[in-house]
């Protein structure tokens, strides 16, 4: 098992991503919807919005709270903890995203071709949603990482996609540059390059202080087509890829 922690490292991709089903359909009522508070990240995007779902969405610190000094003037706090109403559902790491390249630069094609490589399609995004295979999420005590419940997601069903700099905002962002590998991506393209999230509605959990571990579990080994660097990758198997805190309220 790999751990692996992200925060914030036209599109060349088939429709079908486009098109990637939105999770407050499956969420609570409308009238519930209307009582979430929403979760902005400390670089000021308000994930509700981005990911399209009315429910909490559980953030780690290191997303909610800004550093000290900011990178960008008048940064924005979130609550941290997030807190859920009780009975409420949540999205357990709105803030684990994947960002992949719009194709396969030679140089890297041919590298990977080099190791057996097993590649899904010329697109990098491609590649990477056809070998995510599952989302599990396990929600553990905070205190003794005790099991509470464990929730099962297919990845092709709930996922969001758009462009890096709807998550990234005013960020400082790129560009990626690598003349060895053929990598030349101004700050500008690389605003626009494909970045995935899975915003998938797990709960209602009961009362407590916990810890949400999301893992990504990928089928065979996927490179993001901007490097050849061990961040590069993903592996196959499960990736404990966030363990945010939360707290559902009494």
């Amino acid at each position: 098992m790999v751990t692996v922690f992200l925060l914030v490292n036209s599109l060349a991709i088939s429709t079908a991503f486009a098109n990637g089903q939105r999770p407050e359909e499956s969420g609570p009522d409308a009238d519930a919807k209307a009582e979430t508070t929403h979760t902005i990240t400390w670089w000021c995007v308000d994930l509700n919005d981005l990911w399209h779902v009315e429910v909490p969405v559980v953030i780690g610190r290191g997303i909610a709270i800004p550093p000290v000094p900011s990178p960008i003037p008048e940064p924005c706090t979130n609550p941290f903890p997030v807190a859920v109403p009780n009975d409420s559902a949540f999205v357990p790491a709105g803030g684990a995203v994947w960002i992949t390249n719009k194709t396969y630069p030679p140089a890297i094609r041919t590298a990977l071709q080099t190791s057996g490589y097993n590649f899904h399609s010329q697109s990098p995004a491609e590649d990477f949603m056809s070998k995510m295979a599952e989302i599990r999420v396990e929600v553990r005590n905070f205190t003794d990482n005790a099991f509470v419940a464990v929730f099962s997601f297919d990845p092709q069903r709930y996922f969001r996609l758009v462009r890096a700099r709807d998550f990234e905002g005013p960020l400082p962002f790129g560009p990626f540059v690598d003349p060895a590998l053929g990598i030349d991506i101004s700050a500008e393209e690389a605003g626009r390059l494909p970045l995935f999230g899975f915003p998938v509605i797990a709960g209602p959990v009961p009362p407590g202080d916990y810890r949400a571990w999301t893992y990504w579990v990928l089928s065979d080994l996927h490179n993001d087509g901007l490097g050849l660097e061990a961040g590069n990758f993903l592996p196959a198997g499960a990736i404990l890829f966030a363990t945010p805190r939360f707290i559902v309220l009494p």
